[in-house]
């Protein structure tokens, strides 16, 4: 074996000389260039569902969705590179949907392409045994009494789509989520839907940051057809709003999914009276990446945006002139304005500045908003450690307990964090007498006033340097053979803390504290300050 790998080193040299002898010669090109370039190039795919037809006969034909998703397709089909429509009886039972899906997933690998995902069918709602009330798509062979068996889950089809490898996705329901038009649900669960109907939507999960939903109407809304236009309502002005002359808001020469969606819905509203809202819930980054008709040409115009809830209901002003009522975005000029969030029900301003905008640019709305007034309920454990060895040997030892406390976050002011904190702490010491060193018991109860100001680090994590004032009492009990003696102290205590507060998930924060202070009371003849640092680690709840 040693003898014959000379040989064939040997053999793969010659190998590589050219018919010259010069070896190692330049590699011949094996494909021209840019062979690769639409392999690699981001694709765009449309998946669009239409059901007229249900195996289910209390779930009534509907006469437009599959003209919805067949028109959606020809529109489509121009700047797609593959549109897909389900439309016949076969192509829209259950399995097929979702194995239709599976496969877009598997052709979208690149993260940069987009897929679209349209559906026109009977919205419903559905609740499993103890469970809420969920929604579901109606499909060619669901059944009404197998709803949530037979049905497809929209909190299901938002986790496929968070799946996919792509990030730029776009899931359109023409659909409704009432007892009415587009939806059917049985007596029990039209009770239930009777009793959400004051309550706000329950918002669908964003499943991703590049991701965004768009549906015909609100929560307890109906979607409703429309035989004047020959379509469900929301899709005939989705249709429209693809000739980039009519959705091209900002002017850059495409149409974006949040356009599309912008001009179908204030189209929808107002052909409806006010009777059927349609909603979107999106997380872009950056500009809004899904172009559903035209492609980018030019920088387009300021865009000013948001659909986040805490901007639902806002009338927008520029320069002191009325440009509509939030969900939605508006294209500004660009340059210097005063800008005014105003709540349109009861005009009050809940935001007033100048903005500075510059061509291209897209701003959120709702990060200018105020953060809103948070009191959150605190519960943690305490150590504190007394500096000075005199104090510390005779008087204080070393002390653990635990703290319970109350916040008021953004009052009286943007980012002031106050606070209200009784704690307890306990410990052992040893002190002089009698000649010798006699073992007590200390046990101290603590009240504390405190402010800070809350720094944003990231998104929900914050430092928060701040102060405080209290009063505390302190007891130790002697119980010796020699002798027994309680002993009570009170005093009057501030520091300062700086602590690091997260919101690990909504609502529930960990807060770990560092404190410094000092301790003015009689110990002995010395009144102090007594200088003390500690430590707390708390977590807790907002409302």
């Amino acid at each position: 074996m040693k003898r014959a790998l000379p040989i064939l080193l040997a053999l793969l040299c010659a190998s590589c000389a050219t018919s010259d002898g010069v070896k190692g010669a330049a590699l011949v090109k094996f494909a021209p260039a840019g062979i690769t370039d639409d392999a690699a190039k981001p694709k765009r795919i449309a998946l669009l569902v239409g059901i007229d037809a249900f195996e289910d006969e209390r779930f009534p034909d509907l006469r437009y969705a599959a003209e919805d998703a067949n028109a959606v397709g020809r529109s489509l089909a121009s700047g797609f590179d593959e549109v897909r429509v389900l439309s016949t009886p076969e192509q829209t039972r259950r399995t097929a949907i979702l194995s239709a899906i599976a496969e877009i997933g598997a052709q979208a690998s690149n993260t940069r392409d987009t897929i679209l995902l349209y559906f026109s069918t009977h919205g419903s709602l559905g609740r499993k045994p103890g469970g809420e009330l969920e929604r579901y798509l109606v499909t060619a062979d669901t059944r009404m009494n197998l709803l949530t068996q037979t049905g497809i889950s929209v909190d299901g089809l938002l986790e496929v789509v968070d799946a996919l490898p792509s990030q730029r996705k776009l899931v359109v329901l023409a659909t409704c989520h009432s007892g009415k038009g587009k939806s059917q649900v049985d007596d029990g669960l039209a009770k239930a839907l009777a009793a959400l109907k004051s309550a706000s939507p329950a918002p669908l999960e964003e499943v991703s940051e590049a991701t965004i939903i768009l549906t015909a109407s609100a929560f307890g809304d109906t979607a409703r057809e429309s035989e004047a236009l020959g379509h469900d309502i929301y899709t005939h002005f989705f249709l429209e709003s693809l000739d980039v002359s009519r959705g091209d808001r900002d002017g850059n020469g495409a149409v974006t999914a949040s356009e599309a969606h912008d001009y179908a819905r204030d189209k929808t509203y107002a052909f409806t009276k006010g009777q059927q809202r349609p909603t979107a819930e999106s997380a872009i980054l950056g500009r809004d990446p899904i172009v559903l008709s035209g492609e980018p040409q030019r920088l387009g115009r300021p865009v000013l945006f948001s659909y986040a809830a805490s901007a639902d209901g806002l009338q927008l002003c520029i320069d002191g002139a009325v440009k509509g009522v939030l969900p939605g975005g508006i294209a500004v000029p660009e340059g210097d304005h005063e800008l005014t969030l105003s709540d349109a029900h009861s005009g009050e301003t809940v935001y007033s500045g100048a903005i500075a905008v510059q061509r291209g640019e897209v701003i959120e709305i709702s990060k200018l908003l105020p953060d809103p007034v948070q009191w959150t309920l605190q519960v943690g454990g305490l150590a504190d450690w007394p500096i000075l060895a005199t104090v510390r040997g005779e008087y204080l030892p070393y002390s653990f307990g635990a703290r319970l406390g109350a916040r008021v976050r953004n009052w009286p002011a943007q980012g002031w964090v106050l606070g209200l904190d009784v704690d307890y702490r306990g410990g052992k010491g040893r002190a002089g007498g009698f000649n010798e060193t006699l073992p007590f018991e200390f046990h101290a109860i603590g009240f504390d006033a405190s402010a800070g100001y809350a720094w944003d680090l990231a998104q929900g994590l914050f430092l928060t340097p701040g102060v405080s004032v209290g009063a505390s009492w302190a007891f130790r009990r002697f119980d010796t053979s020699k002798f027994r003696k309680d002993e009570d102290l009170t005093g009057f205590r501030f520091g300062a803390d700086l602590a690091l507060e997260w919101e690990m998930v909504e609502g529930f924060w960990l807060v770990p504290q560092l404190e410094a202070g000092g301790l003015v009371a009689g110990l002995g003849q010395d009144l102090g300050p007594h200088p003390y640092v500690g430590a707390v680690l708390s977590a807790g709840m907002s409302f």
